[in-house]
């Protein structure tokens, strides 16, 4: 057993090293949300707006590489809350003097805005509506005059504002464009495939899976936005559609690979990957390549025919379209986004009647905390919890350190500025990376902020500091007892419904014509997205109670029912004469519960 652990221990640690690792941009995003925080802080300080540290966890929560989205989600927030302030001085006028018509308000709210949530694309943003109203409303029994309560309501809409238009203006100037992350993008397919080329074992496998993971679905968005608001057109917008479909094709190519394919034409293949890789990053015309040449090796003829549509940006056959729709087929008949609703409601309307009933309004951030430490299935939100527990303490020790050492020195806002800058940076290099940790640095930037930032300038008070900790530490509390006794999702759960779309995406695939379906390569992408969510799934049963935490043996199904799907949707893609498409039902199946009597072994997790 000691064996077990110390293996996903070690595997563990070696996913943390490289999930903290530099790529391309990381630095300057991490920057760049340092810099707006501190200037939203600044602004926010100097005009008296009250709570800069939860309008700068917006900008760390929703800050993204691309520049355009960020602009348009900036611009979104801002017109969403501003409508949501006409609603709450309704509510407000409405509810002012009765407190359970406010509790009914605020639930009604929350449920509404986090079923939107769960339910549709609005995802996060429709849960940040939800915060600021809930937030807002259980102000209201410390504001008896409606006049005043009203002036309230402005300031929160100030405290979200401020930082979504910083981040906007900022990522006009300064931000990365979508077109030069494309082109990112395109090279570190490349290198990712050289790398796969070069070293086909296991052990090195895990950023090029993670890259097939992902699918093609935040590109697509890339050039859609690229499109829309047009950026590049003629020919260097054909060359972005053309380059990062012929470059997703590729990984898929290289994925299908037999390891023991000759070592001298993979080194050979790998090195020409590099090269396409330096030219389209530098923008300089992509060398020619000879497929011609490996004619002789059967084995490579898919990677070869991948690297000469890309060096030639061969134009894109039309295929199968891809169903991504704005808002879920089941949004009425799925229980699980009513069940999400009410419980992330629960959670919060619990916190908040606790830190009430004790009448100690300083740990007000548990309520906050249930909004954003909530996730679908019981093993993503146990995850979840740890890292923001843990980011929770590394966060408050930064604040501490600050508080007792570094903002006794400070004389004015421009200094506190400057320490906000370098911790938020550091704390964004850790959420800029992979969602394995992403929501440690989040939760280091949160508990460092909402420790150094008490009133309008710089603090040295201890007592409100450790207040916000501490309800941190509660809201997580709650959400993990809340989450794991009613309604728990197991990522069994999640991975019987990757089955069934993955497999309807498969058979959708396997009724088109051999050309067709080489054509389809989004389609492909959509069914490697399913796929790595499976995968990720299995990583997560681990964190799940041991009460609903699938077997090793069924977590080693539902590894080797991805493998199928993954081989399978390869020979749908590359082979004329594919094996026909299992039903999919070969885990257990939906109308039977998940079979959970034979738990992990003690040891397991840490």
């Amino acid at each position: 057993m000691a064996t077990i652990a110390e293996s996903a221990l070690r595997r563990k640690s070696h996913r943390l090293v490289d999930d903290l690792r530099p790529f391309p941009g990381r630095l300057r995003l991490a920057l760049s949300i340092g810099a707006i925080c501190a200037i939203s802080t600044v602004i926010s300080m100097m005009y008296h707006f009250p709570e800069a540290a939860i309008g700068c966890y917006l900008v760390i929560f929703l800050m993204r590489a691309n520049a355009a989205e960020n602009v348009v989600t900036g611009v979104g927030i801002i017109v969403a809350v501003s409508l949501v302030v006409v609603l709450l001085i309704g509510i407000i006028n409405l509810t002012i003097n009765h407190p359970p018509a406010q509790i009914a308000a605020i639930v009604i709210a929350s449920f509404i805005f986090l079923y939107l949530d769960s339910a549709t694309k609005a995802g996060e943003q429709a849960g940040i509506v939800a915060l600021v109203i809930a937030f807002v409303l259980t102000l209201l029994g410390n504001i008896p005059l409606g006049e005043i309560a009203t002036r309230a309501v402005l300031y929160a809409w100030a405290m979200v504002f401020v930082p979504m238009a910083v981040m906007a203006v900022f990522n006009l100037l300064f931000g990365i464009p979508p077109q030069k992350l494309l082109r990112q993008t395109i090279s570190e397919r490349l290198e990712l495939a050289a790398d796969r080329l070069e070293r086909p074992g296991a052990e090195h496998n895990l950023a090029f899976t993670d890259a097939l993971g992902e699918g093609m679905a935040e590109s697509d968005k890339r050039l859609l936005l690229t499109k829309l608001l047009n950026l590049v057109y003629g020919k260097d917008y054909e060359f972005l559609e053309r380059g990062q479909a012929h470059s997703y094709r590729l990984l898929l190519a290289v994925s299908a690979l037999p390891e023991t394919a000759d070592v001298e034409t993979r080194s050979a293949l790998a090195g020409f990957c590099r090269e396409i890789a330096e030219a389209a990053l530098a923008k300089k015309d992509l060398p020619a390549f000879d497929a011609d040449a490996f004619d002789a090796e059967p084995a490579f003829g898919d990677v070869a025919a991948a690297l000469d549509d890309l060096s030639q940006m061969a134009p894109l056959e039309k295929g199968a379209p891809v169903d991504d729709p704005a808002v879920s087929p089941d949004i009425f008949t799925n229980p699980v986004h009513l069940q999400f609703a009410l419980k992330t409601t629960l959670a919060a309307v619990t916190c908040f009647f606790i830190y009430t009933a004790i009448d100690w309004q300083g740990i007000h951030t548990a309520m906050i905390t249930c909004y954003v430490a909530a996730l679908g299935t019981t093993g993503d939100t146990v995850h979840k919890l740890v890292l923001r527990i843990t980011g929770c303490l590394i966060g408050a020790f930064f604040g501490l350190v600050a508080i007792l050492f570094v903002i006794p020195q400070l004389e004015s806002v421009g200094g506190l500025a400057f320490l906000i800058f370098g911790v938020v940076s550091l704390a964004a290099w850790v959420s800029t990376g992979n969602e394995r940790i992403s929501y440690g640095g989040v939760q280091i930037a949160l508990a460092f902020l909402l420790t150094v930032l008490q009133g309008f300038g710089p603090s040295t008070d201890l007592s409100a500091a450790g207040d916000r900790i501490i309800g941190i530490l509660l809201g997580n509390a709650v959400v993990y007892v809340i989450f794991t006794t009613i309604w728990p999702v197991s990522v069994g759960d999640e991975v019987r419904r990757r089955v069934g779309l993955a497999t309807a995406k498969l058979k959708q695939l396997a009724g088109l014509d051999f050309d067709t379906r080489r054509a389809s390569t989004a389609l492909v992408a959509s069914v490697q997205s399913d796929i790595g969510v499976i995968r990720n799934a299995v990583e997560m049963a681990s964190y799940e109670p041991r009460s609903m935490r699938p077997s090793l043996e069924a977590r080693g199904n539902y590894a080797a029912r991805a493998q199928t799907l993954n081989d399978l949707s390869l020979a749908l893609y590359f082979r004329p004469d594919p094996p026909p498409v299992p039903e999919p039902d070969p885990i257990t199946s939906p109308a039977d519960p998940a079979d959970y009597s034979k738990t992990a072994h003690t040891g397991e997790t840490t």
